[in-house]
Parts: C-alpha cells; structure tokens; sequence
C-alpha cells in the first residue's frame, strides 16, 4: 500500500499548480466561518459538504471529459477504489476532529494547530518513505512558527474543554497529510475531480454515520440553513479541496504541506473583511515573517 500511494509526483511546481495551492487554502479557510453559522450539527455539518459536493464533481468530471475528448473513462481498479475509500476515511476523521474542536477551542487556535501540516508531513515522509527532513529547513520552520505564534497567540489554558478542543484541532494536521498523501499517489492515475467525486461519498457516509451515532441534529431548520451548507460545499470542498488534489500532482508532498501554514492568514483576513476585526502590527508582521519562511522554504526544496 505504501508503495501503491508513492511519494511526491517530482519536479519543479508551476507557476500554475502554485496559484491553485493559494486559491485552494483562500477557499478552505472559509470552512471554519460556515461551520460556525451552521444550523446542522458540526460532524453533520462535514457530511453534507461532502455530499452535497459529490454529484457537482461527478458532472464536473464528465463535462472535463467531453472537453478533453474521451468518450469512455477507465475503469477504476478495486485497489484503487481502497485507495479512494481510505483516502475519504482520512478526510472524513480530519472534519470530524476539526468541526468539533470550534465548540472547544477558539476559531484562531483551531486553524492554527489544525495547520501545522509540514510538520505533520516530515513524520509521514520519514515513516513511510524514509525521508530525512532537510537540516536547511529547520530554520524555515522555526521562522514559521514564530510568524504563527504572532499572527495568532496560544495562551496557556487549564480547562480540559478547550485543552481537548486543541489536541483535537492539533490531530487533525495528521490525518489530512494522510489525506495528502493518498491524493498524490492517486493524481498519477486520475483527475483530481474524479478522484474528490468518489471521495467526497466515501467521506459523507463516514461524516453522517458519526453524526448518527452522536445525535446531532442532521438537517438544517431554515433555507439559509442549507444555502450556507451549499456555500460551504462549493468553496471548501469543490474549489477548496479539488484545487489542492490537482496541485499535489506537480508539487511535492513537503511543499504542498506548506500551503496549509497560509490558513490562519487567509482567516485573519476573513475577520478583517467579514467582520472588522483590525489586525494589530504583531500581526501584521506575523504574516510577513509566514510568508518569509514559506517562500525561503520553497528555495530548499528546490520547487
């Protein structure tokens, strides 16, 4: 399985496939916004992002093939319909954790500890691939956290609610790497749209059944209800995570990771835009220092 999901597709990132890793994380920040707003409950929330997410994939996919000519698609092999499965379990632990962890914890604290993905993908790269970390890159990485501790602050908290809100927010980076890592290997076969079609129903039958299980209320009371659910369907699951799914096919898995330290930007603008919530000059000079370490990163890697 190891070798079946394989490392990173290899060679330099375009300028392209760049632009959609920005895009996609401008759009996923938006999911913590939406979930909070959401009438359904916060695991349900997930499940009909996904679900409702999943037939507009579909027709997406098969408009992209009558554009590229192809009359017929290929048949999708069982192992990689494991793969995909695994791929939408990943995914599905990765919401479960995060929309809950914004009941416990703060939104800031959330999207900043759910981000800490590179860190995540050293461990994945060195477990399953036996990747040593770059030495160079420990600097990159020590700027980065610095830039995050100043763009959002993490007090010292004592409470067990939002202690556990944040250790759930923290093993959330784990599983979407994994998510990462199944989505890479599978670029090399399938478009990124027929890959997050199939994944999305895998992910929304896991979301719900949780849902289910805990009692949540499944469906939303108002039709704004279910247009927020829309919203949040169409920015952080179509765009958002289908425009990360085809940027991984030409960028390794350590420089894809790092977009994710973009969130907590894209969410202080948000709050900035959305709700007049003015960025201090510590934060301010946070988002520099990411975007620094981010980009002094990219020339170690060579991408």
């Amino acid at each position: 399985m190891v070798q079946h999901l394989s490392r990173a597709a290899g060679g330099r990132a375009t300028g392209g496939a760049i632009a959609c890793a920005v895009l996609a994380v401008g759009c996923l920040a938006l999911g913590g916004v939406f979930v909070r707003l959401s009438e359904a409950g916060p695991i349900a929330t997930g499940g009909f992002r996904s679900l409702i997410s999943a037939p507009m994939l579909f027709l997406l996919d098969i408009g992209a093939g009558l554009r590229r000519g192809t009359q017929q698609q290929e048949r999708m092999p069982f192992r990689d319909h494991i793969t995909i499965a695994l791929g939408g379990a990943l995914l599905a632990i990765d919401l479960c954790l995060w929309n809950v962890s914004f009941f416990y914890t703060t939104l800031a604290e959330s999207n900043l500890l759910a981000n800490l993905v590179p860190f995540a993908a050293a461990i994945y790269g060195w477990v399953l691939f036996r990747d040593v970390p770059d030495v160079r890159l420990v600097l990159p990485a020590i700027l980065a956290i610095g830039g995050l501790l100043l763009l959002t602050p993490v007090g010292v908290h004592t409470d067990p609610r939002h202690l556990l809100g944040n250790v759930m927010a923290l093993t959330t980076a784990f599983f979407y790497t994994g998510f990462l890592v199944v989505v890479q290997g599978l670029r090399r076969r399938y478009p990124a749209l027929r890959i997050m079609a199939v994944l999305s129903l895998w992910c929304a039958a896991a979301c719900l059944a949780v849902a289910i299980l805990r009692g949540e209320n499944l469906l939303p009371r108002s039709v704004m209800g279910w247009l927020l659910l829309v919203a949040l369907a169409l920015t952080s699951q179509i765009l958002g995570q289908t425009l990360m799914a085809h940027a991984m096919h030409f960028m390794s898995l350590q420089l894809g990771s790092l977009f994710a330290l973009l969130q907590p930007v894209a969410a202080a603008v948000y709050a900035y835009l959305l709700f007049s919530e003015a960025l201090t000059l510590s934060q301010l000079l946070g988002v520099v220092i990411l975007i620094v370490s981010i980009y002094w990163a990219r020339i170690v890697l060579g991408s």
